[in-house]
Order: C-alpha cells, then structure tokens, then sequence
C-alpha cells in the first residue's frame, strides 16, 4: 500500500486526469505516426539526419514535429504511469540519484506484472531521452533522436493496452 492514503477529491482529480489521457492518447500516437511517416515508411535514418541537419527551415521543421510529438507521447506514457501507481495506491519508491522522478512508478507497474522488464526500460530510456531533447538539444545527434522516436513509439505501442486494461477498476 501507499504511505499516504488518497482524499477523495485528490482521487477524483487523478481518475478524471487518467481518463483524460487515456481518451487523447490515441490523437497524440497518431500525431507521432504522422510526424514519422515525413521520413518515409521505415522512418529512414538518412533521409531524418539529412532534414535534422538542414538549413532549410520547411525541412528542418518536419524534425521538430517529430521531436514534439516524442515529448508529448513520452509525457503522457509518464503521466498515466505516475498516476496509475498512484490511484492503484502501489508502493513507489523514491529516483535514485540519477533517474527520473518517474522511475519508481515505472518500476512500480513492473513490479505488480502491469508491464514488463523490457517495457519498464524503455519507459526509462524514453523519459531520459525526453528530458534532453528538451533541456540537452544541442547536444544531440540526429541518430539519437532517431533512436528515442523510436523508442518512444514503440513503448507507446507495447503500454498502452495492458495499462488501460489494468487501470479500468481504479477509474469510477
């Protein structure tokens, strides 16, 4: 069990926040898909480096719409894993030093079989990728933003079910 037991308006506000997410995630997965298929059916590495690398801002601007749509994706995946450890009241440990604030609820829904090892880690993987695009952009390579889209689409795809199915008792 959790430490703190939830009020009821907090539930409610994490219930209605949960289906929220649960009701837009297919828009944003579709939004990723779109910004993905720029770069041709297989998502082509050489044809994304060559945008990401670009002068031209109207290519360039293809690698930003993928770029926002792995954050957007990425955060919803946190959010609801966050929130559905906390309305399932699982025991969530706290980030060790160097992993994100989202870790232990990650590692929270592997621990209850939600979701797998592999899963868990990409989830990580996911949100590291994300805060640097965010607070690290100059420091990445096109090839690393590559693999996070990927990732992240992947993750996304492999979560989302067997979240939705384990969070539908918690939700009223």
């Amino acid at each position: 069990m959790a430490e703190t037991e939830l009020s009821k308006a907090d539930r409610q506000r994490l219930e209605r926040r949960t289906v929220d997410h649960l009701k837009e995630f297919p828009r944003q997965l579709a939004a990723l898909e779109v910004a993905i298929a720029e770069f041709g059916d297989e998502f082509d590495v050489a044809r994304f480096k060559r945008a990401f690398n670009s002068p031209d801002l109207k290519v360039y601007n293809r690698v930003q719409a993928v770029e926002k749509a792995v954050g957007r994706v990425q955060n919803f995946l946190t959010d609801l894993a966050v929130d559905g450890a906390c309305l399932a009241e699982l025991p969530v440990g706290r980030p060790a030093k160097d992993d994100s604030k989202a870790k232990p609820s990650f590692d929270a829904l592997r621990d209850v079989d939600v979701i797998d090892a592999g899963i868990c880690r990409r989830l990580e993987n996911g949100q590291k990728a994300r805060s640097r695009l965010e607070h690290d952009y100059l420091h990445m390579s096109a090839g690393e933003v590559h693999r996070a889209t990927k990732t992240v689409r992947q993750t996304a795809q492999e979560f989302i079910g067997p979240f939705r199915a384990w969070i539908e008792p918690y939700l009223d």
